[in-house]
Order: structure tokens, then sequence, then C-alpha cells
């Protein structure tokens, strides 16, 4: 800094100007040597790291990762969800060797959209008789595939409601059913023989 004690103004003015160019020529220096130098890496005992180092340990890490983030992503879909993932990828395969226009002469395609089963179709099970008769696989659909009862007929009755598929074949009903049915076959009957008989003189 400046001397102590009483100074002449012009005195005062020289140790001034000496003073600020120390401090420009300190500072230009100093941003030179920012400018040029490397920032210096440690690991935690204090040693110096050389770049390529820290670049592979860097790599490594990020691939650890990437490696954590891809099983957890598998871990959190299910089987039919690996499955359908796929054969998407399977179909974007195919589908990258083909031309971008395609229409009614894509005969896969054709047959990919013929397939699908919508919700609200009224021919909905007609195609679905349709392709479990021709393969022994369900198609994929939206529709469930419910299992059904394979034993001896049951008795019929007025809803033609099948029984469920684990019904044993013993009827515990109190017969109401069978009267109800009775009844009925007893006025179709009744109606029958009475329009013979008046049909009879002709």
């Amino acid at each position: 800094g400046h001397k102590s004690g009483l100074q002449t103004a012009t005195d005062f003015a020289k140790a001034e100007k000496k003073l600020r160019k120390k401090q420009r020529d300190e500072l230009s220096q100093h941003n030179l040597d920012a400018e040029t130098g490397e920032t210096v890496y440690r690991d935690a005992s204090g040693k110096r790291k050389t770049t390529s180092t820290q670049q592979k340990e860097y790599r490594d890490l990020k691939t650890e990762e990437e490696e954590k983030a891809m099983k957890q992503k598998l871990a959190n879909k299910g089987s039919k969800q690996r499955m359908e993932e796929e054969v998407r990828v399977r179909e974007l395969e195919e589908v990258a060797g083909l031309t971008l226009a395609r229409g009614v002469e894509d005969t896969k395609m054709e047959e990919r959209k013929k397939q699908i089963i919508r919700e609200g179709d009224p021919m909905a099970m007609y195609a679905w008789k349709l392709s479990s008769q021709r393969s022994s696989n369900p198609v994929t659909s939206n529709i469930p595939i419910k299992p059904t009862y394979k034993g001896p007929q049951p008795k019929p009755n007025r809803y033609g409601i099948r029984p469920g598929y684990r019904w044993d074949g013993i009827d515990r009903g109190n017969g109401f059913e069978d009267k109800v049915l009775e009844t009925l076959h007893s006025k179709r009957r009744k109606k029958e023989d009475a329009y013979k008989w008046s049909a009879a003189d002709m």
C-alpha cells in the first residue's frame, strides 16, 4: 500500500499510480491463468484425477444408471406388456423394409385389420367364432374369453341361460322352473290341439 506519514501530493499520486498498475497486472495475469488453466479434479483422498480416468468413471456410472433404469422399467411391466412390446418391435422391424404408401394390396396389413375385434361391433361374436374355428389359440382382442360348461346337457330354462363352467350337474332348484316350463308347454299343446281340431273339418 501507501507510505505512512506526511507526503506531498505528487509523491502520493506516483505511489497511487504504481499501486493501480500493479493491481491491474495481477488481475490480468489471474484472468489469463483462469482462461488457460484446467479444472483440477480430485478424488476423496485428495489425489489429482486425470480427465481420462474421470471420463471413464463417468461413463461407467452413466451406463450403470441406465441399466438400473432399464431393469426398473422391465420390473414395472407385466408379462403381457412385455409380449405386446416385443410384438410391436417386430412389427416395426417388418414395416421398416416396406414402402411408405401401403394400401389394399398389402395383404398382411389387411389381414391384421380384419382380425381386430372392436367393442360394440354387431358381428363381433360371429368374427370371434370364425377366428376360434380357424385357429386353436384365440385372437387377441378386447372381448374377454370366458370358460364354458362342458358337462352333460342341463335341463332347459325359460331364458336359455347356460350353467356356469364350475357346475357339478346337480339341480338344486325348488322345481319352480320345471312347473313354469310345463305350464308353457301345456298351453302351447292345448293351442295346437285346438287348431288341429278346428282345421280337421277342412
